[in-house]
């Protein structure tokens, strides 16, 4: 299991398997965009909290497929920009698809460890759910505090040690080969993520999301297991109907699976 946690944080293997297109993250947002149990949408609490006024300067590293701002674009100033960017060419151009023409956005492949950007450039800058894929935080965090302007802030999505675990769980007892601390998140999650912060920024605080999933789609949750690296590279696409077959008896017998959560957001600021 060590050998894929040092996979799921190689970039190689990020741009040549997992993220080499939207899919597999596709994958993951839809089971909580479905299933979440939250009374306001995930994106809606991140962008709450970003409080995007008229001429600021964004910018999201680890944009993916430009989820964070497809269902809210009407409601960004108009004199704001924003420069999405991702690890991935492939993402990029997904995110850029996914936005059309808008002229507000801007879409850059780059890896945040060397960002190819201006520094004091951006009034706010934004991390969701990437920063525990990288090979070295707070090389990424030195880039991003390079990047922003002395009144910037910083916003940093994460997950807690025990999100989803009731998922590794229900893995576990499908298949042996699954056995073992799943861990995506460790590297920069809900209890650690603080002192890392620290090291760069005065002002930290954090807002946690009230949300669990109770998931009703067996197909979808399979499709959500196959999109992560430690079911994909374990089992291969041979286990995909045996897999939506044993959720599917526990979704007729409860009526749903409770999948427990533990996300949140930090917001970083300089003295």
């Amino acid at each position: 299991m060590s050998d894929l946690f040092q996979l799921q944080n190689d970039p190689d293997y990020l741009i040549a398997n997992q993220y080499q297109d939207s899919g597999n993250l596709s994958s993951r947002i839809l089971i909580h965009q479905k299933f979440s149990t939250g009374a306001q949408p995930w994106y809606d609490f991140v962008l709450e909290l970003a409080k995007i006024k008229p001429g600021m300067k964004v910018l999201e590293i680890g944009s993916g497929s430009s989820a964070l701002w497809r269902g809210s674009v009407n409601r960004q100033p108009d004199s704001a920009f924003f420069v999405l960017s991702d690890l991935s060419p492939g993402m990029a151009l997904d995110g850029k698809r996914n936005l059309r023409d808008d002229r507000r956005f801007g879409f850059v492949a780059m890896n945040s460890m060397a960002a190819s950007l201006k520094s004091g450039s951006f009034d706010l800058v934004i991390a969701n759910h990437m920063l525990y894929h990288v090979p070295s935080v707070s090389q990424v965090l030195s880039e991003v505090t390079r990047l922003m302007k002395p009144n910037a802030v910083f916003m940093a999505a994460t997950n807690g040690p025990e999100h989803m675990a009731d998922l590794d769980q229900l893995q576990e007892k499908f298949s042996q080969k699954l056995v073992g601390k799943h861990g995506m998140s460790s590297r920069f999650n809900l209890v650690n993520g603080e002192k890392q912060l620290r090291e760069f920024f005065d002002n930290i605080e954090l807002h946690i999301y009230p949300s669990d999933l109770w998931v009703t789609d067996a197909a979808l949750l399979t499709n959500y297991s196959y999109s992560t690296p430690v079911v994909k590279e374990n089992l291969g696409d041979k286990g995909k109907a045996e897999m939506t077959a044993f959720y599917k008896r526990r979704i007729d017998h409860y009526g749903g699976i409770i999948i427990r959560k533990e996300t949140g957001v930090f917001i970083a600021r300089f003295s």
